[in-house]
């Protein structure tokens, strides 16, 4: 796959904050949401390989990559960068939320639905917190600068990752960047404990909803996805055999096809 050009766009959140987007490619316009510990640096990849049918704008959501960090931290905000990334793309563009960026995107389409939607695993609390307890210590080694072992705290406490798969993602190239942006993290889960586990709301999103399961994804995402698909109107679910929650890294041509048949269906 080559690498296609980039060019970098700016929004102005409702509160004056300055949120980076990458943009690439040529159609209708795609803006990425990514989840925690993402830039939007993660999602060229896909970027590349949907760039001769989708103008994507991957997001770096605040505090993170290109973009500011506003005064004050909430939900809300969050969602109203993505909402100014969205007007900057056009009427007719498609949004698209993985993970807590999912949330985010979710939060944002409940006060104001795009034209269409992808939902990549978001994590709604349906079995209660996911952060809960372990945010308080995990926020205690960010404060003592202990950015590797906060995010191997996080891994094995939030996610359930096992040992042995927190020990190959720590000798993995992508363990210092993640790592990097720990301190970001603990608000995130404060936002997706806040989010609450009530799915009968989202039957006001009636737009087209696509929902993305990694058939090796945890059980319990790829339960919330297909809770979501009996909750959401005009939703279907498609999952990408043999990848897990982060296609858009291990498998980018094959879910770029599922986003791309979605588009021009």
């Amino acid at each position: 796959m080559t690498s296609e050009p980039t060019r970098q766009a700016h929004a102005t959140s409702a509160d004056g904050t300055k949120i980076a987007a990458t943009v690439t490619g040529h159609g209708r316009p795609l803006v990425i949401s990514p989840g925690a510990l993402n830039t939007a640096q993660d999602w060229q990849l896909l970027a590349d390989a949907l760039a001769p049918h989708c103008t994507t704008y991957a997001v770096d959501r605040r505090g993170h990559g290109a973009s500011e960090d506003g005064p004050k931290f909430d939900f809300e905000r969050e969602q109203e960068d993505i909402a100014a990334v969205l007007e900057l793309a056009g009427p007719d563009a498609v949004l698209f939320g993985h993970s807590y960026g999912g949330l985010v995107a979710l939060g944002l389409a409940l006060r104001q639905p795009p034209a269409a939607f992808i939902l990549y695993e978001p994590p709604v609390p349906l079995h209660g917190p996911v952060g809960g307890d372990a945010i308080a210590p995990y926020e205690k080694l960010v404060a003592e600068g202990d950015y590797d072992d906060a995010l191997a705290f996080g891994l094995r406490n939030f996610l359930r990752m096992p040992e042995a798969a927190i020990e190959a993602f720590r000798a993995s190239p992508v363990w210092a960047a993640r790592a990097s942006m720990a301190p970001t993290w603990a608000r995130e889960l404060r936002a997706i404990d806040g989010f609450g586990d009530d799915l009968d709301r989202t039957a006001l999103i009636t737009c087209p909803t696509l929902l993305v399961t990694g058939e090796l994804s945890p059980p319990v995402l790829i339960e919330t996805s297909r809770r979501l698909q009996g909750a959401l109107p005009d939703a279907r679910l498609v999952q990408i055999p043999g990848h897990a929650h982060e296609a858009y890294l291990t498998a980018p041509d094959a879910l770029a096809r599922e986003i791309r048949d979605f588009i021009e269906s």
